[in-house]
């Protein structure tokens, strides 16, 4: 068991720790909350200027319930001290009721230096990794229900994203990086296909946006559990996460910052409500040790909004993510950079979706290409996913800009990806060298000795391998495994 792992299972039954603690401190400290009220217990990562230890703890109840308390063991002297720290609602704006009044959501930061937590007898990672060995990635998760498109939830081979949240556990990295588009029932299930999706949450009548409470904890919450239990997450908001969309439940529970849950409130025009505008959310930064001497930084960049194929003035808009992004991955010795942006700036889609006798551009996020455009010189790598499949994209000059969104919802056509010919965008070049997989999965990122250098697993739902990509100097390349 890694270090991690051990320090995480502080907690082997209600109310116990698992750690030296002197039997005073045991007594003083508050039982927690019994487990069965707590419907899922997560850390995430925060910018250390808000949170000093880095990691945000959060805790969903059913609603009504006390928020517990956080339990944390902090070394001191050669013993250990209990750490108990009141956890305090994070309250739902109140113009998204009824949507998220089933829940209540309690927020809390961790302290500095804890080697072990838990939140109503549920174990929760308790620090940031002080080196990354390896880094989990994945994005686009949640089970697709539109009215024109249904994916099989009922069955794990068709919506793995339970299998592949056992697998990454099972792999003890450091830290999961999830790239954004967590929420995908934004329907109803129709009468006809009951038996792929008939217990799915609808969305709530007369709201003006599509998640609720149940349905994230349908989506995500429940088939996430093994690895909220035990690694500390870095999330980037997509574009299943704008305001109309999956953006409160976002916001509520998943944003790290403080402040935030109302960012996607509803407002009042005309009698009624109406989705508030979908504006991209301060960029931050998060470092991850590498070594005594490097650290990797991932500037965290808000894309949810923006049209996909065309430039639009939402690109004057999100330039200033990318601005702030370049001047947080300013070059310093010892740190590399990559940038996390859920619409990647140069992936393109399957000729599959060309409409007869209409012009094709296969690449996608114009607003988000356009308002990075002269802003990519600090990176060794784009990280997005948004396009339904695994893909890397090599231009000239430019960081590698790696595709993850086969994490579980419905994928994008198996044939159709020759490398386009033309530029994604005014000031790119044409793309070198591109691959592609139509198939369900995760990526596992491991330093090489050399700065700027990592190797980087693809593996399938159930952890096997089916290829495996280099990165070196901002050049990108995957190669398909036997």
């Amino acid at each position: 068991m890694s270090p991690r792992l051990a320090s995480v299972a502080v907690v082997v039954a209600l109310g116990a720790l698992s750690v030296a603690v002197p039997d005073a401190a045991r007594a003083a400290a508050p039982s927690p909350s019994a487990s069965a009220e707590v419907i899922a217990a997560y850390s995430l990562a925060a910018p250390v200027a808000q949170v000093p230890s880095g990691l945000v703890v959060r805790a969903v109840l059913p609603a009504g319930a006390t928020c517990p308390d956080l339990v944390a063991a902090v070394p001191r002297g050669e013993g250990v001290r209990v750490r108990v720290v009141p956890m305090r609602e994070r309250p739902a704006p109140a113009t998204t009721a009824p949507a998220f009044d089933p829940i209540t959501v309690c927020s809390a930061d961790m302290p500095v230096g804890a080697t072990g937590a838990a939140v109503g007898g549920r174990a929760v990672p308790a620090s940031m990794p002080s080196r990354v060995e390896r880094l989990a990635i994945f994005g686009d998760s949640g089970c697709r229900i539109v009215s024109y498109e249904v994916q099989d939830c009922a069955n794990p081979a068709n919506w793995p994203l339970s299998i592949i949240s056992e697998s990454i556990a099972a792999e003890e990295p450091d830290a999961v990086l999830f790239a954004g588009d967590f929420f995908y029932r934004e329907d109803g299930c129709p009468a006809a296909l009951q038996a792929l999706c008939g217990s799915s949450p609808p969305p709530v009548t007369g709201a003006p946006f599509t998640d609720s409470a149940y349905g994230w904890i349908a989506d995500v919450l429940l088939p996430m559990t093994p690895l909220l239990s035990t690694v500390p997450l870095i999330v980037s908001r997509g574009n299943h996460e704008a305001c109309y969309r999956g953006g409160n439940g976002y916001f509520l529970l998943f944003d790290p910052r403080p402040g935030t849950e109302g960012t996607c409130a509803p407002v009042s025009s005309g009698g009624g409500l109406v989705a508030a505008d979908t504006v991209p959310s301060p960029t931050y930064a998060i470092d991850l040790p590498v070594s005594a001497d490097r650290v990797l930084r991932l500037a965290i960049a808000d894309s949810a909004g923006g049209s996909d194929t065309k430039v639009t003035s939402y690109a004057a808009v999100q330039r200033v993510s990318y601005e702030r992004a370049a001047t947080l991955t300013a070059e310093r010795p010892g740190r590399e950079s990559w940038l996390v942006t859920h619409r990647p700036l140069y992936g393109f889609v399957s000729d599959t979706f060309a409409t007869p006798g209409q012009p094709f551009n296969p690449w996608t996020s114009a607003d988000q290409n356009a308002a990075a455009a002269g802003l990519l010189g600090t990176y060794d790598m784009v990280v997005s996913s948004h396009i339904h499949i695994a893909q890397s994209v090599q231009l000239p000059g430019l960081p590698g800009q790696l595709v993850m969104g086969n994490g579980g919802t419905l994928l994008d056509p198996a044939a159709g990806y020759p490398l386009p010919a033309t530029a994604p965008g005014a000031g790119y070049p044409a793309p070198s060298w591109a691959w592609v997989s139509p198939r369900f999965g995760y990526a596992l990122a491991t330093p090489n000795a050399q700065a700027g250098s990592w190797r980087i697993s693809m593996r399938d739902p159930a952890g096997q391998q089916f290829a495996r990509c280099g990165l070196r100097a901002g050049s990108l390349f995957c190669t398909d495994t036997p």
